[in-house]
């Protein structure tokens, strides 16, 4: 706004200031910051008559137009460094772009060499930095997509319909690290998969969380639910959003529907990631386990836990959500704790050839019984890692494996898939493992296109 329209609008609202209530006058000044973009306090000496107010004029623009564009290619040229050490080698940097690249008139120059690091970074804000290996970059990471399956997938928040709104089905999927703190070297992950209605979860350990052993955790997930996916809603990582896993999706009779999180937004798979820390946390707390033989006993310590989640701890569901009269948060109505059993049963979904198979496996379950069984395994799963931390500092290969399978497998960098069986070992050549992963791909991409999202996702997916 111009210095003249800020002075009329300010008269404009005087009247109106003096003559509001408390809340109307807060709310007011916070609709005036935002038009003239001003403090709060300088707003209201302007409105209550103790300041007239005076639009100062200022130095002006020190640097045209022209010299900023000779900056953003003087600035690329020098392979975008920092602005400070930048600044310091300003001089040779121009003298070099003008004898190498392109002429940089004379006063243009005097006014680079003048011109400070902070002024720089605010003439360069929003510049993309561009360095000679980033074009080479992990095209598997994070920076750059996961191979092309983000931009396939719909990003929504998983939270928009309230969980009592959905039917059993709607799934989120998160892992979350048995590393102890430490992301370095290998070790296990945990898949969790939860229902948001019943909040039935399942739990399988998936090593480095690379996308064979990330599909073999869900497949097993999978197979223990007593009812199919509809959708699947999961975070931004890597280890779902892959061709392995959307290519395992697309060839099952009844493909869940696939989307995840928006960028910097934790609470959009809000049901997984508590049940990460009441559920995975409480179990297996900050413990490592990198020894690369216990996944036989994770896998049966997670399915022992899952069913003592499912058939003997009640849980709450949130039923009803409303901003108090007061404006000071929101009233939450729950209602009553019940297990993911009983409310599956509740909702009627199951045929009866599948209620009788849920109530056998429910009848051969002892509660006691089985959280002494998951403490006995427990137990017996940091004993062997104890002994193979031990073996590991005194550098024993007999324990290590040294030499064989085990060592192969400890050698292999985090995430990474396991490699293509050659002529000479008597498997197939390694252009069939790329051709296989190619159609993957294709098989992965044309699945995700052809999806469509159920009926009661339609309003959440409109954002």
């Amino acid at each position: 706004m111009s210095r003249r329209s800020i002075r009329e609008y300010i008269l404009r609202k005087r009247d109106d200031y003096l003559g509001e209530t408390p809340r109307g006058k807060s709310k007011m000044l916070d609709e005036i910051c935002r038009t003239v973009g001003m403090t709060r306090k300088y707003v209201i000496k302007l409105l209550s008559g103790n300041i007239e107010y005076r639009g100062r004029k200022g130095r002006g623009k020190t640097y045209d137009g022209k010299t900023l564009e000779a900056l953003k290619k003087v600035w690329h040229e020098a392979g975008c460094p920092c602005l400070p050490y930048f600044k310091a080698q300003i001089g040779m940097w121009v003298d070099e772009y003008d004898a190498h690249v392109a002429v940089v008139p004379d006063s243009t120059k005097a006014l680079l060499l003048r011109m400070s690091d902070r002024t720089m970074s605010r003439a360069l804000a929003g510049e993309v930095r561009v360095k000679p290996g980033w074009s080479r970059a992990n095209k598997h990471s994070g920076r750059n997509g996961t191979n092309g399956i983000k931009e396939l997938v719909p990003a929504a928040s998983g939270e928009k319909i309230m969980a009592c709104g959905v039917p059993p089905g709607d799934i989120q999927a998160d892992t979350f690290a048995l590393g102890g703190g430490i992301s370095a070297d290998n070790f296990f992950w945990i898949l969790n998969c939860t229902d948001r209605k019943t909040q039935w979860l399942e739990l399988s350990p998936a090593w480095n969380r690379g996308r064979h052993a990330t599909l073999e955790a869900l497949k097993r997930n999978m197979r223990r639910f007593p009812f199919r996916f509809t959708s699947m809603h999961s975070d931004n990582g890597g280890e779902i959003l892959n061709h392995h896993v959307m290519a395992f999706l697309g060839r099952e009779n009844s493909a869940p529907f696939v989307w995840r999180s928006r960028p910097r937004k934790s609470n959009d798979n809000a049901h997984v990631e508590e049940k990460n820390g009441s559920a995975g946390r409480q179990l297996f707390g900050e413990i490592r386990l990198d020894c690369p033989w216990l996944e036989k006993d994770l896998i049966e310590l997670c399915e022992m836990w899952s069913d003592f989640c499912n058939f003997f701890r009640p849980c709450k569901m949130l039923v009803a959500k409303a901003k108090r009269t007061d404006g000071k948060g929101y009233r939450c109505i729950y209602d009553k704790p019940r297990t993911p059993y009983q409310r599956l049963l509740d909702e009627k979904v199951l045929s009866d050839e599948a209620k009788a198979a849920l109530a056998g496996r429910r009848s051969r379950l002892v509660g006691v019984e089985l959280l002494n069984r998951i403490k006995k395994k427990l137990i017996r799963i940091k004993r062997l890692q104890k002994d193979y931390n031990m073996a590991k500092h005194q550098h024993d290969t007999s324990v290590l494996g040294g030499g064989g399978p085990g060592s192969a497998l400890r050698a292999a960098p985090s995430g990474t898939p396991a490699p293509a069986p050659s002529k000479t070992e008597g498997g197939c050549h390694p252009s069939k493992h790329w051709n296989q992963y190619f159609k993957e791909k294709q098989m992965s991409a044309q699945y995700l296109a052809n999806q469509k999202p159920p009926s009661y996702l339609q309003g959440a997916l409109s954002i």
